[in-house]
């Protein structure tokens, strides 16, 4: 509203102050046109004055140089009374005409006078020493006289003859020796200013003229200016509405900047900037508390998969709407993007309160919506973050209200957690996983570790399982547990995976053509690499080829939960790595949602019985008794069965009772380098299970785990 206001008041503004200066600029160049018009007809009348006076000048030269003329005298033109001294004044021709002399003055004054009752042009000779009072200067001629003595030699102004205007033009006159016949009786002498010879144009007809031109003049500058006031008002009225549309888009970007396309809720940066306004205030007032809540959708991809994006945005549209009923009108709801949410609670009195409105939140979001006779459940974790002196940046309680919220997700979604200092020290230890993991490989801190998989009924080794372990520098042993999700999540387990399937496939390959031996490899496969279904195949097909590894010898392992995440990509990758000749064991098998379901979909070559099966198998536990269905099924499928997580003398024989193949375990023998194994070959503890029960406990205390 401020920005139109301010806009409207420019607008008017400068339309005003253009329209006057546009008048005031009109009004200027019709005073100046009209002015030097009437300058340009006083300049008209002052050529037309020389040119009157060259004419005049001409005719007294020409007279004079004949001495004058002779015309036969009559009433007007009487013989000249100041020519008497001149003996040839009058004569008489042969036939008795009577002829009088006219000097050129004579002459000019009878011309000029005629002059002046046809044309009204007025001029004489004058000087200050006349014969003829006729003659006599004027005050105007006096001045013009005077100046001629100081040395100019014309005087040209618009003055008035008997309140009429006119334009008067007098040049000096210089004695000529032709004119000493008439005038040097009055002492002149040749070369003397005589006088000066004056003319004098009315200006009355050039400013009558000038009238027709003047109101053509005032007609064309009214409709010049006319249409410049015209153009300025339609041009301001143009500016204003598109300043004024231009006003509504700017408000529309600006609302389209800060808020949510698709709820209209505020957006993470509108968010961000009223949280800094709430940390302003809490380090102004100290009792002053709010709180900082992410909302994320439990399986709202389920939702989208099931019925389709146009599904989801309703959805989360009536997220949306719920979410703004349920806060105080002082409180935020804004949409980050995706299905996450996020809600600022002002002045939170305690705890107790600020937990009881998110729980009443998350109540609400629970409740089944119906969308096109659909019912749709949601459920929601919800992180918290409370305001805190130590916090300086929104995107610091953000972020630690996005911990929260991924805790409650670790903890079994659809919960509350709230923020503290051990949730964002875990983060920073898996931020600082994530990047040691990235240079792991080429500080060669990663190294494969091999486990013996035992023939029960040879009572030696027939192969080995590879399992990947990082030493760090500085913290030492680092689970497979914390870094390989690590891995998943980066993108980097195709690029570890792919090292541990050819260092696994060239090791075990060096040991047979070594030692003489035929012992076989597995080698665990991640959901990711399962997706880039192309690469695994063909670096399954390069690790063989580069190592010469029978594929008979080369397991590819797959957990149950793999299966069920990936179960559309797997179906084409685990056909494609059988058909080079390679085996496939279901690892972890009895501990998913559908197994054998997914035993009839797939055509595994070994069964792994998980190890929480095996160390459950006591006089008491149920474990015996799903060991041997499990067993039984395997051998319905015709499939071979390795039993993990052997760890006592009793799970062993057991096993053996039940005439399972192949077994694996502490039992045996924990995980170890190859320089250990290389040992245990060459000592013949491979080909002597007993030697290697024997020697267990020494290697348990002196290998790494």
């Amino acid at each position: 509203m401020r920005y139109r206001y301010f806009t409207t008041t420019w607008i008017i503004v400068s339309t005003a102050v253009a329209l006057l200066l546009w008048s005031a600029l009109s009004a200027y160049s019709l005073k100046w046109n009209i002015s030097n018009l009437h300058d340009e007809k006083v300049r008209l009348a002052t050529a037309e004055a020389r040119a009157n006076w060259n004419k005049d000048m001409a005719f007294r030269s020409w007279a004079s140089r004949h001495g004058g003329v002779y015309v036969r005298p009559d009433e007007r033109t009487p013989p000249n009374p100041y020519l008497s001294h001149l003996p040839s004044r009058d004569v008489r021709l042969d036939d008795g005409t009577a002829l009088t002399l006219m000097n050129p003055a004579y002459m000019m004054r009878q011309m000029t006078e005629e002059y002046e009752s046809s044309y009204g042009i007025k001029g004489k000779a004058t000087g200050k020493i006349v014969l003829n009072p006729k003659n006599k200067p004027d005050e105007w001629e006096h001045s013009a006289l005077q100046r001629f003595e100081q040395g100019e030699s014309e005087v040209v102004e618009e003055t008035a003859i008997d309140g009429k205007p006119f334009v008067r033009l007098m040049k000096v006159v210089i004695m000529e020796q032709s004119c000493v016949q008439c005038h040097g009786h009055l002492g002149f002498k040749a070369g003397d200013v005589r006088g000066g010879v004056s003319i004098a144009i009315p200006l009355t007809p050039y400013f009558d003229a000038d009238k027709v031109t003047v109101r053509t003049i005032v007609f064309v500058h009214t409709v010049v200016w006319g249409l410049g006031l015209a153009g300025m008002l339609l041009f301001s009225t143009v500016v204003w509405r598109r300043q004024n549309d231009n006003g509504k888009l700017l408000r529309l970007i600006e609302h389209e900047a800060l808020h949510d396309v698709l709820t209209g809720l505020p957006n993470r940066q509108l968010f961000l900037d009223r949280i800094e306004q709430s940390l302003d205030r809490c380090h102004r007032e100290g009792g002053y508390h709010f709180a900082v809540c992410l909302v994320d959708l439990d399986r709202f991809k389920l939702i989208n998969d099931s019925y389709g994006h146009q599904m989801g945005d309703r959805v989360l549209l009536e997220i949306a709407e719920r979410l703004q009923r349920h806060i105080r009108p002082g409180d935020t709801a804004a949409r980050l993007g995706g299905d996450e949410f996020t809600l600022l609670l002002e002045s939170a009195a305690s705890l107790e309160s600020m937990l009881a409105a998110v729980e009443r939140v998350l109540e609400e979001l629970r409740e089944v919506m119906v969308i096109d006779g659909v019912s749709i459940h949601t459920d929601a974790s919800i992180g918290i973050c409370c305001s805190s002196q130590c916090y300086t940046q929104a995107d610091e309680m953000i972020r630690d209200a996005d911990i929260a919220m991924y805790r409650a997700k670790d903890e079994g979604k659809g919960r509350i957690e709230f923020f503290n200092p051990e949730m964002h020290q875990k983060a920073l230890i898996i931020m600082q996983l994530e990047s040691e993991l990235h240079q792991a490989m080429e500080r060669g801190e990663l190294q494969i570790y091999y486990q013996p998989v035992v023939d029960t009924h040879n009572n030696t080794v027939g192969g080995f399982e590879a399992l990947l372990r990082w030493t760090h520098p500085e913290m030492g042993s680092i689970p497979p547990e914390k870094f390989i999700p690590l891995a998943e999540a980066t993108g980097l387990i195709g690029k570890i995976g792919e090292w541990v399937l050819h260092q696994a496939c060239h090791q075990v390959q060096e040991w047979n053509q070594h030692y003489g031996s035929r012992f076989f490899i597995a080698v665990n496969l991640s959901g990711k690499q399962i997706d880039d279904d192309n690469d695994l195949v063909e670096t399954v097909r390069q690790a063989l080829s580069s190592s010469d590894l029978p594929a008979g010898l080369l397991h590819c392992e797959v957990t149950e939960s793999t299966l069920i995440r990936h179960k559309e990509a797997a179906t084409r990758v685990l056909n494609e790595i059988q058909q080079l000749g390679v085996h496939i064991s279901i690892d972890d098998f009895g501990t998913g949602y559908s197994s054998l379901t997914y035993l009839h979909q797939f055509s595994f070559d070994i069964l792994k019985i998980d190890k929480s099966f095996v160390q459950d198998m006591t006089a008491e536990g149920k474990g015996l008794q799903l060991v041997r269905m499990l067993m039984m099924l395997a051998h319905d499928f015709n499939m071979e069965v390795i039993a993990e997580g052997v760890e006592t003398e009793d799970q062993y024989n057991r096993l053996k009772a039940f005439n399972c193949s192949w077994i694996q375990g502490y039992y045996f023998l924990r995980p170890v380098p190859k320089e250990v194994i290389e040992m245990l070959i060459e000592g013949g503890q491979v080909k002597n299970v007993q030697m290697l029960i024997d020697m267990a406990p020494i290697d348990l205390a002196a290998t790494p785990a």
